[in-house]
């Protein structure tokens, strides 16, 4: 199976934190990275304002991306628990609450993993929009 790519906004502290963590507990390398900005995720016609999960070059994981995530986490699966103790309506509505207010809340900056995890970020120079 292809790796998993997650599309997260790179001008978020939250979603540059949030990939920073990704990045520790994948032990498996599992996922690549990719900014909403990019062209990969432009081509996609991805919304800007989510964290999106392509598996295999075509399917979309929005408002439960972050439950598939944690269920690719080896050491972290135990969370999946609170994923199923909470019904998917609540979950949804969580999600857009912080999906909304996170800049706000956290703020916004440059980030800089791509630079520093050059080998998990799909960039402009390893991006073939025909493969």
């Amino acid at each position: 199976m292809s790796a998993a790519v997650i599309f997260y906004d790179s001008s978020c502290v939250l979603c540059s934190t949030f990939v920073r963590f990704i990045i520790r507990h994948d032990t498996n390398s599992h996922f690549q990275f990719a900014a909403l900005s990019s062209a990969y995720a432009n081509s996609l016609q991805l919304p800007k304002e989510s964290v999106v999960v392509v598996i295999d070059n075509k399917k979309l994981l929005q408002h439960y991306a972050v439950r598939y995530i944690i269920s690719k986490l080896p050491k972290l699966r135990w969370i999946l628990f609170f994923f199923w103790i909470t019904p998917k309506p609540i979950q949804k509505w969580m999600y857009n609450i912080v999906a909304k207010n996170r800049k706000r809340i956290f703020g916004s900056t440059q980030c800089a993993l791509a630079q520093e995890y050059k080998s998990r970020f799909i960039s402009q120079d390893n991006y073939h929009p025909n493969s």
